[in-house]
């Protein structure tokens, strides 16, 4: 895919990966000089509208609230809870970080995981077992016709297509995966209901995707073969048919020196290397001091902001935030001002006249989203950081590519940057609009692939760049295909950017952050953990999964 021709016809809002934080906070002013512009004339109220209200069962929920004051409700009486997501342990949002610690949620540090090989059983075509099935070849090419033409031997009934098969298959081979563009052809095999779905890899993406669907469609053996680069076209060919015999369920399944081997979290520690700490000596071993420089892009709320904090008091060193939407440093009005609990400021709301349920809610968003950002620009420039958030929508390739050269004019120097912007529109894949998928892909790889290319043009590219994923690309989430498939491709682009520049690239999949009710991960270690990573892990290494919940 070419991440910076292909756009998605909506822009989405922007999330700092794990975050729905809504800590009220009296308003503050900010210095005007913390907040740079970098799209003059550009109104931010509906980018943080789409901020905030990424979901709909919150919205759901949120209006039901309004609704039950208007039907008389007593204060005491609450909605129904809605309904959880498939795979709560690994769903993605978490709810307000400082809410969860004030509740009692369940914190704990994240362990580390990395993902390493194991041996599977050999697999070798069965002839006899194909005879009168029906298969679908997707693609072009010597191993499309070869394919077909051996399927063809073994009595199966065959079609060489380059789109949706025209007839229902018992198996569907996809010889040249694509992501997002492809999607639509998987959405449209699925419905089918196949008893296998094989595709030949590697690709950008598969393997996030393919682990979904195996989630989504457990009687269905879905499934990329990561072929070696230099296998042949008869040993392509012989590996796809033998993956019609193999006895397990993987997913992901990589071919090399003619064995079989899966993929799988293993769990391994940094050793007393990696010891708790403040985050100051992780920061020295970084180089990084009051001069440094660091560009963190996922606004200034969530992880990213508790991402900026710890920096902050670790080193001191000057911070830039790239956000899409816009933080104004007005004040509020009186009655507004004095509403410090969402209650309160929903109630004031209501009684300035707004009557629209979601007019309410989008606006209640909108001033609880200023403030954090505001109490982040706060507390960052109290820890000793100077700190500036320029909005800049990361979609927009000349925006980036501008506010990067400016950052780099105005310090003489970048030292680190970390991407942590992401879009969520979670649905199963059978009633997931390709449009959808395309967004949520877009938000994570052309940003990323944006900013990398930003950087790449400096005098000097930064000592690391760091790009926030998650635990779903390792292991797939029921309802997350388009978010699985973009984070693995996010751990492709930064293995490639490190390659080519010969720089630290790291991408992290995190698990869940701590929620009410959910095990998740503590917000101050997880971004130490960060800390410790980059210094004490392995160079060489360029992507780690975090988390502290099971699966």
């Amino acid at each position: 895919m070419d991440a910076l021709s292909s756009r998605p016809p909506k822009k989405a809002g922007w999330t700092g990966d794990g975050h729905l934080v809504r800590t009220p906070h009296p308003p503050q002013r900010i210095p005007t000089e913390a907040i740079v512009t970098s799209r003059p004339g550009t109104d931010g109220g509906e980018a943080l509208i789409s901020e905030f209200l990424r979901t709909g069962r919150e919205m759901i929920a949120a209006q039901r609230d309004v609704l039950l004051g208007y039907l008389g409700a007593g204060p005491g009486v609450r909605p129904p809870a809605p309904v959880a997501p498939p795979e709560p342990d690994l769903a993605l949002e978490a709810d307000s970080i400082e809410r969860a610690e004030e509740s009692g949620a369940v914190v704990a540090p994240p362990k580390r995981y990395l993902m390493r090989e194991f041996d599977l059983a050999d697999a070798v075509p069965v002839d006899e077992e194909l005879a009168g099935l029906r298969f679908a070849v997707v693609g072009e090419g010597q191993v499309a016709e070869m394919l077909t033409a051996r399927l063809a031997g073994y009595g199966a009934e065959t079609e060489l297509v380059q789109a949706v098969p025209r007839h229902g298959a018992d198996g569907v081979f996809h010889l040249s995966p694509s992501f997002p563009d492809d999607f639509a052809l998987y959405q449209a095999v699925l419905a089918g209901g196949p008893r296998w779905l094989i595709a030949n890899g590697p690709a950008d993406g598969a393997r996030g995707f393919f682990r979904t669907v195996a989630k989504e469609y457990p009687d269905t053996v879905a499934r990329v073969v990561e072929q070696h680069p230099e296998s042949t076209v008869d040993e392509q060919v012989e590996t796809l048919l033998a993956e019609l015999s193999a006895g397990d369920w993987e997913p992901v399944v990589v071919r090399r020196d003619g064995a079989r081997r899966g993929l799988r979290l293993t769990e391994e520690g940094l050793g007393s290397t990696g010891a708790a700490g403040d985050g100051t000596a992780e920061a020295e071993a970084l180089g990084l001091d009051a001069d440094s420089v660091v560009l963190l892009v996922g606004g200034a709320n969530g992880i990213t902001a508790r991402l900026a904090t710890t920096l902050a008091s670790a080193s001191r060193c000057h911070l830039e935030l790239f956000g899409r939407t816009a933080v104004p440093i007005d004040g509020e009005e009186p009655v507004i001002a004095t509403a410090t609990t969402t209650e309160d400021l929903r109630a004031a709301l209501i009684g300035s006249g707004l009557t629209e349920p979601a007019e309410i809610e989008r606006t209640l968003r909108l001033i609880e989203a200023e403030r954090e950002a505001r109490g982040t620009l706060r507390r960052i420039g109290d820890l000793g950081s100077p700190v500036r958030y320029h909005s800049v929508d990361v979609l927009d390739a000349e925006a980036v590519h501008r506010a990067v050269k400016e950052i780099h004019a105005g310090h003489g120097r970048l030292d680190g940057i970390v991407y942590a912007a992401g879009v969520v529109e979670d649905e199963l894949i059978a009633e997931k609009d390709p449009a959808s998928f395309d967004r949520v892909f877009a938000a994570k790889v052309e940003g990323a692939s944006t900013l990398l290319a930003a950087v790449g043009e400096l005098p000097e590219p930064p000592k690391f760049a760091v790009l926030f994923g998650s635990v779903a690309a390792a292991l797939g989430t029921r309802g997350q295909a388009d978010y699985a498939a973009a984070n693995d491709a996010l751990e492709a682009l930064g293995h490639r950017w490190s390659t080519v520049y010969g720089r630290r690239g790291l991408t992290v999949h995190w698990g869940p952050w701590a929620a009410t009710g959910r095990r998740g991960i503590d917000p101050g270690e997880g971004t130490l953990s960060l800390l410790r990573e980059l210094a004490w892990g392995d160079k060489g290494l360029t992507a780690v999964t975090y988390t502290a919940s099971g699966w």
